[in-house]
């Protein structure tokens, strides 16, 4: 049997490795995105995040793009999201963008299958 992550999120069996954290500025991922079956988008310590639509976290993976806001966050500022990553197209880049007086401690992204 595998042994459950000792991360962040061990229950959720999954760990958030430093090679797949995202900056504001776009990066090229170390893995081939539309290679992945299902993209993990985490979001980590978001403050000052609101549901009106001008203070949120962009997060863009592959060329597709996907918004959290106050609704998409547990009172810790800690959000997750789930993308396919066929739906990548050839842009291998990702980062995110702070809408408003939107802050964050970190993003991640996480490859949850089919790594090919």
């Amino acid at each position: 049997m595998a042994q459950r992550s000792t991360g962040v999120f061990p229950r959720e069996k999954f760990d958030l490795d430093e090679s797949m954290k995202l900056t504001a500025t776009a990066a090229a991922m170390p893995i081939l995105l539309t290679s992945i079956g299902t993209i993990r988008i985490v979001v980590l310590g978001a403050a000052g995040i609101d549901n009106a639509g001008t203070n949120k976290i962009t997060v863009n993976v592959g060329g597709k793009s996907v918004v959290f806001n106050a609704a998409d966050l547990d009172a810790n500022g800690v959000g997750i999201a789930y993308l396919r990553g066929s739906l990548c197209d050839a842009n291998n880049n990702a980062d995110y963008d702070l809408g408003g007086t939107g802050t964050v401690v970190a993003v991640y992204l996480d490859a949850v299958d089919n790594v090919g």
